[in-house]
C-alpha cells in the first residue's frame, strides 16, 4: 500500500499470471491502477467495489472482472474470502489481436449467472484446487484453464471500444494518474482542492466532478483514504504512539479519524496493535 497510484503486479516467472486464496478483513485499498486484467471471485463474506464511479457490492459466488488501466478501490466487511487471478496483457495479445481496445463485462452477480458465467466460476474453482494440490505436470493444467476461462469471457463478454472511445479513456486517465501521484508525494501535509485543480489546469468545481466520476470517490475521501492506509501500515509496523503517526501522515480531527479507521479496520487503533503484539509474541 506504499503506492495507490499504480500497483505492481508480482508474475509468476513460468506462467506470467499471479493467483491467489485471499483471506481479508476489514480491508481497504484506495483507489489504484495497474496493467494487468484482474478476476476476483467471492468465496465467503462481502466486499465493496468501485470502478470509477460504479459501485459493486460482492457477495459469495459473485464474480468481478477488472480491465487494465481501470482505477478500482476495494473494501472488505469482516471476514472475507476470495479468489484473485492477475493475467498481463502480453499474456491475452498472444491469442487476441488489438486488446487494448477491449473491454469486459465487469459485473457477474451469482443470483443471475447463467450457463457461460458458471463456467467461468467454475474455472477459477478449478485453477484454486490445481493451485492448491500441485500434481505433476500441474502447470499445464493450470494455463490450459486460465486459456478456456479467458475463451469464454471474450467469447461472450468482450466489447470493443473505437479508437476515439480509447484516446478519451486514455486522456482522461492520464489526468487522474497525475493527480494520484502527485497525493502519494504529498498526503503527509495539507492538500487544497485549490492546488490539485492547478495541476489540470481546471476550475475546483470541475476537478471535483471529474475525480468524483473516474474514482468513485470525493478527493477528500481518496485523500482521507490514502493517509488512514498508511498510518495503519505504520502502526501495525513501528512504535511511534497514535498522536504521532497522525501527525506523520497528515491527520488532524482525531474524532472523524478514530471513527473513519474503525470503519475500515474493524476496531480502534490501539487494540489492533494489541493483537498484533500478541500475535507476534
Amino acid at each position: 500500500m506504499n503506492n495507490y497510484a499504480h500497483q505492481i503486479i508480482s508474475d509468476d516467472t513460468r506462467l506470467q499470471l499471479s493467483f491467489m486464496l485471499i483471506s481479508s478483513n476489514n480491508t481497504s485499498f484506495p483507489p489504484h491502477w495497474h496493467s494487468h486484467l484482474e478476476i476476483m471471485l467471492i468465496r465467503k463474506g462481502y466486499m465493496t467495489a468501485f470502478i470509477g464511479e460504479q459501485k459493486y457490492t460482492l457477495k459469495k459466488g459473485d464474480l468481478l472482472v477488472i480491465n487494465s488501466r481501470e482505477l478500482h478501490s476495494t473494501k472488505t466487511w469482516g471476514e472475507t474470502e476470495y479468489l484473485l487471478l492477475q493475467i498481463p496483457y502480453d499474456y491475452l495479445s498472444r491469442a487476441v489481436g488489438g486488446i487494448s481496445l477491449i473491454r469486459f463485462q465487469e459485473y457477474f452477480p451469482s443470483i443471475t449467472m447463467n450457463t457461460a458465467q458458471k463456467q467461468l466460476c467454475g474455472c477459477l474453482f478449478e485453477l484454486a484446487e490445481i493451485y492448491t494440490e500441485k500434481e505433476d505436470g500441474y502447470l499445464l493444467r493450470f494455463s490450459s484453464v486460465v486459456y478456456e476461462f479467458l475463451y469464454i469471457l471474450y467469447r461472450n463478454y468482450a466489447h470493443k471500444l473505437s479508437k476515439e472511445a480509447k484516446e478519451k479513456e486514455n486522456r482522461n486517465f492520464e489526468r487522474i494518474e497525475e493527480v494520484l501521484q502527485y497525493v502519494n508525494a504529498n498526503y503527509k501535509r495539507e492538500i487544497s482542492l485549490s492546488e490539485v485543480a492547478a495541476l489540470l489546469n481546471v476550475s475546483p468545481e470541475y476537478f471535483c466532478r471529474l475525480f468524483k466520476k473516474n474514482t468513485g470517490q470525493t478527493f477528500l475521501e481518496y485523500l482521507n483514504a490514502m493517509r488512514l492506509g498508511h498510518f495503519y501500515q505504520d502502526l501495525i509496523a513501528t512504535d511511534y504512539s497514535i498522536t504521532s503517526l497522525m501527525d506523520r501522515n497528515g491527520i488532524s480531527n482525531y474524532k472523524v479519524f478514530l471513527r473513519t479507521f474503525k470503519e475500515a479496520y474493524g476496531d480502534s487503533p490501539s487494540k489492533i496493535r494489541g493483537r498484533m503484539r500478541k500475535t507476534v509474541s
